[in-house]
C-alpha cells in the first residue's frame, strides 16, 4: 500500500556517482574522438538547415557540442566527463576571482553562492541535468550576468544554486527533500523573507520547481519541511522537463508532436529525454503517489488548485524548436494558468532547450537579437524584487 507521505531523511551512497572502471573510461574517450568530424559537418551545413541558420557561428559550435556529448555518453560517463557541482562551481569561482561560499544543508544538499553572499533578496536556482548531471559551467556566468544587471538596477541579489543529489545516488523524493530544506534554511536560518525569495529552475530544475510548488500545496513529507503558510515571491520554470514519457496528459500515452518535429533541431534529442525519463520513473518507490509530483503533466487537472497561496507569480518559458515545447505549453495551459491569474508564458522564436544558457556556453553575454528571452527573464526578476505594494 502506497504511503500518503514520506517521513525519513534520504539515505545516500555518494560513491555511486560517476563510478566506472578504466575499460569504460577508455571506451568513452574513443567515442569522443568523433567530435571534430561532427562539428565540422554541422558547421558546413549550418547555413542550410533550420536549426542553425539563425544562430551565430559560436552558438552552432556550442549547441552541436552539447548535443553530441548528451547523445553519446550514458549517465555514468556523462557524470565522469562533467565532474561535480561543487568542483565546477569552485573552479569557476576561482577563475572569476569570486568568493567560494558553500552552505551545507540537512539531507546532504548544498547551497553554492554565486559572487558575494547576500540574503536580503535571493534567487534560489535549481539546476537542470535530467537528475543525473551536476550544475553545468555555462549556467554560472549566466547567473553572474543576471546578478550584475540586477545590481545596475539597484538590487543587491544573492544567487544560491541548489546542489542536490542525482541518480544513481538518489531518486525521488530526495532532490525535493533537499530543495525543501534549502527553502527552510533560507527562511529560518538566513532570515530571508518569502516575499524576497524567487525560485528558478531549468529543465529538470524546472521539474524540481514544479515539485516544490506541488509540495507546498500537497505536502509529501510528514511533517512538512517548508514552513506552512510560506508564500514565495515568484517561481520561474525555463524549458521545464515535465513529461518523462513524451505524453501530454494523465490519460494519453501518445507522444506529443514536438518530440518528433523538433528531434533534429533541439540541443537535446528525444531519445535522450525518454532514456532519462525512464531512469527517473524506474526509480520511484511508490509510483501511484509519486507520479503527480515527478511527471507533472500527468497530475490531475486540479493538482495546482490554490497555487496563489504558495507563490505570488509564475513564469513558464519554452522554445519553438525544442522537443519539450508541446509538453510545456500543455503544462502551462492545463495545469498552471487555470489556477493563477499572475501566470505568464513565453515561447522563444527559434529557441531550443534552455536557450539563454547556451549563449553563455560560448560567450559572456546574450548573443544577437534572436535572444529575446534573457532580457525578459531579467525584467521578470526585477519586477519580483520591486516593492509589491
Amino acid at each position: 500500500m502506497a504511503p500518503d507521505s514520506y517521513n525519513a531523511p534520504p539515505k545516500l551512497d555518494q560513491s555511486q556517482y560517476a563510478a566506472m572502471g578504466w575499460p569504460r573510461y577508455l571506451w568513452m574517450n574513443i567515442k569522443l574522438m568523433r567530435l571534430p568530424f561532427v562539428l565540422s559537418f554541422e558547421i558546413l551545413i549550418s547555413p542550410f538547415v533550420a536549426r542553425s541558420r539563425a544562430k551565430s557561428f559560436r552558438r552552432v559550435i556550442g549547441d552541436t557540442l552539447f548535443r553530441f556529448v548528451t547523445d553519446t555518453l550514458p549517465d555514468v560517463e556523462l557524470q565522469y566527463f562533467l565532474g561535480t557541482s561543487v568542483g565546477i562551481y569552485s573552479e569557476w569561482s576561482r577563475k572569476e576571482h569570486l568568493p567560494i561560499t558553500i552552505d551545507e544543508l540537512q539531507g546532504e544538499g548544498k547551497l553554492l553562492w554565486v559572487g558575494p553572499k547576500t540574503t536580503e533578496k535571493v534567487v534560489l536556482f535549481c539546476h537542470g541535468g535530467a537528475y543525473i548531471a551536476p550544475v553545468q559551467n555555462f549556467m554560472l556566468p549566466f547567473w553572474r550576468f543576471i546578478q550584475l544587471e540586477l545590481k545596475r538596477r539597484g538590487f543587491e541579489v544573492g544567487i544560491a544554486i541548489m546542489s542536490y543529489s542525482v541518480i544513481p545516488v538518489a531518486h525521488f523524493p530526495t532532490p525535493l527533500w533537499q530543495a525543501s530544506q534549502a527553502i527552510k534554511y533560507l527562511i529560518s536560518v538566513e532570515n530571508v523573507e518569502p516575499s524576497n525569495l524567487q525560485v528558478f529552475g531549468d529543465s529538470a530544475g524546472g521539474n524540481l520547481v514544479s515539485q516544490i510548488l506541488s509540495s507546498m500545496l500537497r505536502p509529501p513529507f510528514s511533517p512538512p519541511i517548508i514552513p506552512p503558510g510560506t508564500r514565495l515571491r515568484g517561481a520561474y520554470m525555463m524549458s521545464p522537463w515535465i513529461s518523462m514519457t513524451g505524453a501530454g496528459s494523465e490519460k494519453s500515452k501518445d507522444i506529443l508532436p514536438s518530440f518528433i518535429q523538433n528531434n533534429h533541431c533541439d540541443v537535446v534529442s528525444t531519445r535522450s529525454l525518454l532514456r532519462w525519463g525512464f531512469d527517473v520513473l524506474s526509480g520511484l518507490q511508490n509510483p501511484s503517489f509519486d507520479i503527480p509530483y515527478v511527471d507533472s503533466i500527468r497530475a490531475p487537472a486540479d493538482w495546482y488548485k490554490g497555487l496563489p497561496e504558495a507563490v505570488d507569480r509564475v513564469f513558464v518559458s519554452t522554445g519553438e524548436y525544442e522537443c519539450l515545447r508541446d509538453a510545456d505549453r500543455a503544462f502551462f495551459e492545463d495545469k498552471i494558468q487555470p489556477w493563477h491569474e499572475k501566470a505568464e508564458f513565453f515561447e522563444l522564436k527559434g529557441g531550443v532547450h534552455n536557450d539563454p544558457f547556451f549563449d553563455f556556453y560560448v560567450a559572456d553575454e546574450p548573443l544577437g537579437s534572436r535572444q529575446m528571452l534573457t532580457p525578459i527573464i531579467l525584467d521578470w526578476l526585477t519586477r519580483g524584487f520591486e516593492d509589491p505594494k
